[in-house]
């Protein structure tokens, strides 16, 4: 490609205008920091992620945006549920293999280290965060952030988290059940109220011990197979097993897609596996 394609294709300010809804002039005070100008830290933040969705590049933006490769991907972790432990270490184990069959490896960052300064990475991806806590790092990040395990409405990010509607008819139909609850780990409360919409309840379990009180009249469906293994014999439970591994097999498919700026419509970015 020669250089006067090269100028054709190039992202401009008046593009990052444009996808923002903002004027070419607060474009320009954004990118460049510019002194003596009354901005929203909303129209702030909406300008610098349009030009990273778009990758506008210039020298003022290196401040803001990881322009530079670095083949890695960093998956933010905390403290989680004591049940939810072996869970999500079977998904990243899943996530970590197939980033690295791309070329990608896979970091292990803390949340709250994470949230204070930046990684170098390419792209961050989150594990059962709260809407407020996914905001609160995400808002400070110029690389794309890929949220598991987290429900809420923004087409800039994508989301990834179990379908529920269908986990709720496989339960059905293989259990017999006229009543089917999710039976879970801890999960955001976000993720519970989505659940409640489609299951006929919804059961968080803190201990194992806390199984023998379920009822033998209801079905359940659960992800985890810990909490599966554990549940009383006269209780009908199934074992939702693929939902590891779809979920991470759609995060590392975002977050390439991501990293590439690869364009989507803001249904491709809510994903239910």
């Amino acid at each position: 490609m020669d250089e006067p394609t090269k100028r054709k294709t190039r992202v401009t300010i008046k593009d990052v205008a444009k996808a923002a809804d903002v004027s070419i002039a607060t474009v320009s005070y954004v990118l460049n920091n510019a002194p003596g100008h009354t901005i929203s830290e909303e129209t702030r933040k909406k300008v610098l992620q349009f030009a990273n969705i778009l990758g506008y590049e210039c020298n003022v933006m290196a401040r803001y945006l990881a322009t530079g490769k670095t083949n890695s991907v960093a998956a933010v972790v905390s403290d989680v549920a004591p049940l939810a432990s072996q869970y999500y270490l079977k998904l990243l184990t899943e996530l970590s293999r197939l980033l690295t069959r791309r070329n990608f490896e896979l970091r292990l960052v803390d949340y709250d280290d994470a949230l204070e300064s930046d990684s170098a990475c390419d792209a961050y991806i989150t594990l059962s965060r709260t809407e407020r806590e996914f905001r609160a790092f995400a808002d400070t990040k110029y690389v794309p952030v890929i949220a598991i395990d987290s429900e809420f409405d923004d087409f800039l990010f994508y989301r990834v988290n179990d379908d529920y509607k269908t986990m709720y008819e496989l339960a059905r139909s293989e259990l017999n059940k006229t009543k089917i609850e999710l039976l879970t780990f801890r999960l955001p409360s976000e993720c519970l109220g989505r659940a409640e919409r489609v299951f006929d309840g919804v059961t968080v379990v803190d201990s194992l011990a806390s199984l023998g009180a379920l009822d033998p009249d209801c079905g359940y469906a659960t992800v985890s197979k810990l909490i599966s293994d554990n549940a009383p014999d006269s209780v009908a439970v199934k074992h939702i097993s693929a939902s590891f591994a779809l979920k991470a097999s759609a995060a590392a498919d975002a977050a390439i897609k991501a990293i590439n700026r690869v364009r989507s419509s803001d249904e491709d970015h809510e994903i239910r596996v």
